[in-house]
């Protein structure tokens, strides 16, 4: 049976989250587009909710290496990048276990922007071609939230 990512409950999807495994190094290359998984009223304020926090055109994430990543946004039609990230190893404010996260590094010695520099994209295998991910915010109150979301591999 298919686990239907589109329309599960939060607590489906982060117990589905919790039973897969990080991603390899051998999966983090290339280009993945980004689907908004999870309930109805999730799902239609995802988009909205990085229009206004500085993510307008958000296409999906692109592995520059197995440690670097970055946003693609679409931007009058062409596909550009958008604040780089870093991947590194630790434990899931989702689940406690061990995993990876994207996190926004700093550029110029200046800290990643605001919210940028609070968030975190962590992330679990489904298969080697999508990625089940859970966004945390770290600050009072978001931080016990996870916003999901899939990365399928295009390129």
């Amino acid at each position: 049976m298919t686990f239907a990512y589109q329309t599960a409950s939060i607590s489906e999807l982060k117990k589905q989250f919790s039973a897969l495994p990080a991603p390899a190094a051998s999966v983090r290359h290339g280009f993945f587009r980004a689907s908004f998984v999870g309930p109805a009223w999730l799902r239609l304020s995802a988009r909205p909710s990085l229009e206004i926090s500085g993510l307008p055109g958000w296409q999906g994430k692109k592995f520059l290496s197995v440690d670097d990543a970055t946003n693609v946004l679409k931007k009058r039609g062409t596909l550009v990048e958008a604040l780089a990230m870093r991947v590194t190893p630790g434990v899931s404010q989702v689940d406690g276990r061990q995993g990876l996260a994207l996190h926004y590094v700093a550029k110029n010695g200046k800290p990643a922007p605001l919210p940028w520099r609070f968030v975190r994209d962590e992330l679990r295998a489904v298969d080697a071609d999508t990625l089940l991910c859970m966004t945390v915010i770290d600050l009072p109150v978001l931080r016990h939230l996870a916003f999901p979301f899939l990365l399928q591999r295009e390129a």
